[in-house]
């Protein structure tokens, strides 16, 4: 069975050659930070449950998990979605990770472009601009 909608679509691209731990801290941090990128990025609907009570949002669009195989290549991914117009894009390198998050923000705006160490990159934006710039990722194994 296909997922019907899925015109849209989040992609996250990790770093393989980072610890577990260290991938989902920054892939938790890098999707979160997806909603400050304007209201055009993503669908919540709400999935309330009457038995219990809970209500969850989750958004519509699939989330699909990919791996790089190095930071270049994440870097280059970086870099062609800069140039897309139609794709919201969030990134976590090892300049966010640190004492404190105004440490964290000095570290990473200071790097040098080639300093940066990317653990992920997400993507959201039309299948038919997402996946040209993913299909060489597999998916992620973890």
């Amino acid at each position: 069975m296909a997922y019907e909608n899925n015109d849209r679509k989040f992609v996250a691209v990790v770093n393989r050659k980072h610890p577990l731990p260290v991938i989902l801290n920054a892939l938790a941090h890098a999707a979160f930070g997806m909603s400050g990128k304007g209201t055009h990025v993503g669908r919540l609907l709400d999935y309330p449950n009457h038995a219990t009570g809970f209500l969850a949002k989750v958004d519509e669009s699939p989330f699909i998990i990919l791996e790089a195989k190095n930071n270049s290549q994440l870097q280059t991914l970086v870099s062609a979605a800069m140039d897309s117009a139609n794709l919201a894009y969030n990134v976590f390198t090892t300049s966010m990770i640190g004492r404190s998050a105004d440490a964290q923000v000095a570290t990473t705006q200071e790097a040098a472009g080639e300093q940066l160490d990317f653990v992920v990159v997400v993507l959201f934006g039309p299948r038919e601009d997402v996946e040209p710039l993913t299909k060489r990722f597999s998916l992620f194994k973890g």
